[in-house]
């Protein structure tokens, strides 16, 4: 369900009438707080568009969430500096490449990889969950920085409402550089209150070794799978190598498009 903040302009309710259309989702009047718009329609959750933001509400967990691109800014710095990024290495990103981020939710890894591909560079980024695919649209098409290059790098990201298990078939061999996947850990890493919604959010579907060839025959290079360090999951999802940084807690697994046979196991590279 869709509604606005308190005495919305009529731009505000066009754009919650569009957003409403896009999430198949019905608009109702903002009267009283959101727990009583929320008990009036019988759902536990609304979309709330304001002038400033988009937010998601659930009132009995106490829940809100918005779009802002948290720590990807403080990597994008560091990138720029010099400094290495594992993500970066793994996939080893160049200006021109096309990636496929099948879990887009904040759009984090995906707006660095942006910045990375450049102008000439494809980003398109799946979310299966319809809140975060909505919030992050919204943030995406509106959030404004103040490093132009940024913001650029932000717009450039095609958000799609869409499950990669029902995308990637549909995709021809080939399709995209790279496809990456950020799975949600089983325990999470941060513990911010901003993660906790998204947490709350996410689809939580664990990734398959057929969901990984699937997407190897989507890469014409390489699929790469972030994960916590030590996790296991190499054991049930069997990947050409592992790359990470020197203290860092999470490693990302690369799955060659075309895998070299015959290998003992995964090597390890530390960026």
């Amino acid at each position: 369900m869709v509604t606005t903040s308190r005495r919305p302009s009529p731009a505000l309710v066009a754009r919650a009438e569009q957003l409403a259309e896009w999430l198949r989702a019905r608009v109702v009047p903002r009267e009283g707080s959101l727990t009583q718009v929320c008990a009036a329609h019988g759902v536990g959750g609304v979309v709330v568009v304001g002038p400033e933001r988009v937010t998601y509400h659930e009132p009995a967990r106490d829940l809100h969430y918005f779009y802002h691109p948290g720590m990807a800014k403080v990597r994008l710095h560091s990138h720029r500096r010099g400094d290495p990024d594992p993500m970066i290495q793994a996939m080893d990103a160049q200006p021109g490449d096309e990636v496929l981020d099948c879990t887009l939710g904040r759009a984090s890894d995906a707006l660095l990889v942006s910045w990375v591909v450049g102008e000439t560079g494809r980003v398109v980024g799946l979310e299966a969950s319809a809140v975060l695919a909505a919030l992050v649209r919204d943030g995406i098409a509106r959030y404004a920085d103040p490093s132009a290059a940024l913001t650029a790098a932000l717009r450039r990201i095609r958000c799609q409402w869409a499950d990669y298990r029902e995308y990637l078939p549909e995709c021809p061999d080939g399709a995209f550089d790279v496809v990456y996947f950020d799975p949600l850990f089983d325990e999470p890493l941060e513990t911010s209150p901003a993660m906790a919604p998204l947490r709350l959010l996410a689809e939580r579907a664990p990734l398959t070794a057929e969901t990984v060839a699937e997407a190897a025959r989507v890469a014409r290079r390489r699929v790469v799978i972030k994960q916590r360090r030590g996790s296991g999951l190499w054991h049930r999802i069997p990947v050409d190598r592992v790359v990470h940084g020197r203290s860092a807690r999470v490693e990302y697994g690369v799955r060659l498009a075309r895998p070299h046979t015959g290998a003992a196991g995964p090597s390890r590279e530390c960026c």
